[in-house]
């Protein structure tokens, strides 16, 4: 063993310690001393971006999927901070990535040199830590500190900002004591046992999954703690999976994912144990009606204890791991005791659920009815494929609602944040493929969110990647449109594409198998062709000309976040 080594290499053989085997991004020349200590490393995967936005909503997709740390190397200036969109949707979506950023050589600092940007100091709001390295002899312990930061407690993104000439100096080849995962926190027992108290004497307990009991690995205990109390669940976007949506207790979403069944469930409620989710603005707008009623004993379980009540006010706050106090509330309440009536009930309410996305879904209008997509895709794809879903009101409020794509599973789901990046998904869903390789990926995106990220096209050819992507194409910046149509009076401005490009076309010049879709009768055709072209590792674009359809929770949710111009008009 060699007494020094370049501090790139040590900045790599800390990756491989710690456990990383993803790195997303592209070269510079300020980060070649970690791309060449990469050429060596073979328990490392790289893959080569076209823009770094994509290296970052890649690296969360692949914790979405794995719960493991990936990390994105960019080089300096607009390297890093292309990423930054992406990161900052990471850090409200609690997920955790090691950024690695280049910066000018130590000999420049403060000369106004070349891509020289205090990028440390613009990423600081957006992540959990933020540091700037000027010494060799740090890297190793700012690289461990920084992984240890972005998945301890709640989790999120880091960057480590390092000086070009820094890599390539020499520091001592010591051994390494990797941070490792983070620790489980078990919550009081005395809380535990209060919270336990008031679902067992509950009347209509409801439990509320969100993007904290997927990452916690917290499912199994989900469904027990439900099944003993025969509660109905709710899952925010994030928590989609975390109970298998063909299991008699699921019953939908929130705010603008929820359907008449959660509205219902969520207004009876006297007893609401909310594990892992915030109910944020962007699903509820925080309106009487989409949160806890008053009333009710919400019970909230948190692993950061700035979370609880900061959204919604608990009368039972309770700080700890999802998996660890669902388990601990579990051998409170004790086994499940025989069947319940209100599991008939819920069953009943989503068969009529589901007979009435059927209803939606057998129209032969043209454009197509969106939900005649989303159905015939649950069809032709298999039940463990993996889901992405974008941002806007297609993709989102009707391909992200339950029952029109059902999940059945924790971890395969990409979704975004409360961030609201458009692209974040679309962007990042070439990494199903990465994590789950024998499971089909198919991600519904809107024309907007596609157009604004379709440069990962070839990403995905190049690297055999094969998603499809159905692209649900109003031919318009749908969500923001409909304000202006039910909110300002039919003043439309901006929100039509005068001109589009030929979404096909470019899939099928960048490698992929494209085709645009028009006949409601093609739909699931199309759909198995693009299966097809998977199965042969082909990525696939279906451009599918869609109805601008909205559900009535959709409709309901502009009301309630424009009260003021609703009243004004």
């Amino acid at each position: 063993m060699t007494d020094t080594v370049t501090a790139g290499r040590a900045i790599v053989d800390t990756l491989v310690a710690e456990g990383v085997t993803q790195v997303f991004g592209m070269p510079g020349g300020h980060v070649l001393g970690i791309y060449d200590a990469l050429y060596d490393t073979p328990q490392i995967r790289t893959t080569l971006v076209t823009h770094e936005h994509q290296a970052a909503a890649m690296a969360a997709g692949w914790f979405q999927l794995t719960g493991e740390l990936a990390a994105v190397v960019v080089t300096a200036g607009p390297g890093v901070t292309n990423v930054l969109t992406a990161v900052a949707e990471a850090h409200i979506g609690a997920i955790p990535m090691l950024v690695l950023g280049g910066r000018g050589a130590s000999a420049t600092v403060y000369r106004g040199a070349s891509q020289e940007i205090d990028t440390h100091v613009m990423f600081t709001p957006a992540t959990k830590s933020a540091v700037r390295v000027d010494r060799a002899d740090l890297l190793v312990t700012a690289v461990r500190q920084a992984v240890a930061a972005a998945r301890g407690g709640k989790p999120g993104p880091v960057l480590v900002d390092i000086l070009r000439d820094v890599l390539s100096q020499q520091v001592p080849a010591q051994p390494y004591l990797p941070a490792g995962p983070a620790a489980r926190i078990a919550a009081d027992p005395a809380v535990v046992r209060r919270a336990a108290e008031a679902l067992r004497a509950a009347r209509s307990p409801l439990l509320v999954a969100g993007g904290g009991v997927i990452a916690s690995g917290a499912a199994e205990q989900l469904r027990a703690v439900a099944e003993r109390l025969a509660a109905p669940v709710l899952t925010s976007l994030a928590g989609r999976g975390s109970l298998p949506e063909d299991h008699p207790l699921a019953a939908g979403g929130l705010g603008a994912h929820r359907n008449p069944l959660a509205k219902r469930l969520l207004a009876e409620a006297d007893v609401v144990l909310g594990i892992g989710t915030r109910f944020e603005e962007m699903e509820t707008n925080w309106q009487p009606g989409a949160v806890p009623a008053p009333d009710a004993t919400y019970i909230q379980v948190d692993v950061d204890p700035l979370e609880l009540s900061r959204s919604v006010p608990a009368r039972i706050g309770v700080g700890g791991d999802a998996r660890t106090v669902l388990q601990q509330l579990a051998d409170e309440l004790g086994p499940a005791e025989g069947e319940h009536a209100r599991i008939a009930e819920i069953a009943a309410a989503v068969a009529e659920l589901d007979a009435g996305a059927e209803a939606m879904a057998a129209s032969t209008e043209r454009p197509i009815h969106p939900v005649r997509v989303i159905r015939a895709a649950r069809e032709v794809f298999p039940r463990d494929t993996t889901l992405g879903v974008d941002v806007g009101v297609l993709a989102q409020h009707i391909g992200g609602a339950f029952p029109h794509f059902r999940v059945f599973g924790p971890r395969t789901t990409i979704v975004p944040s409360s961030f609201y990046g458009m692209g974040f998904v679309t962007a990042a869903m070439p990494v199903a493929k990465l994590a789950r390789p024998d499971s089909p990926a198919l991600c519904f995106t809107g024309d907007g969110s596609f157009q604004m990220v379709n440069t990962v096209l070839p990403v995905a050819t190049a690297n055999r990647l094969a998603v499809t992507w159905v692209v649900l194409n109003d031919e318009a910046l749908g969500s923001i449109r409909d304000i202006q149509q039910y909110v300002f009076d039919g003043r439309i401005i901006d929100t039509e594409f005068a001109y589009q490009p030929d979404f096909a076309a470019l899939a099928e010049a960048c490698g992929c198998h494209g085709e645009r879709v028009d006949d409601p009768d093609e739909v699931e055709a199309a759909l198995e062709r693009a299966l097809k072209a998977n199965e042969a590792g082909r990525p696939a674009v279906l451009d599918v000309r869609v109805a601008r359809v909205r559900l009535a929770q959709t409709r309901e949710h502009y009301a309630n976040t424009y009260p003021q111009q609703q009243d004004a008009s």
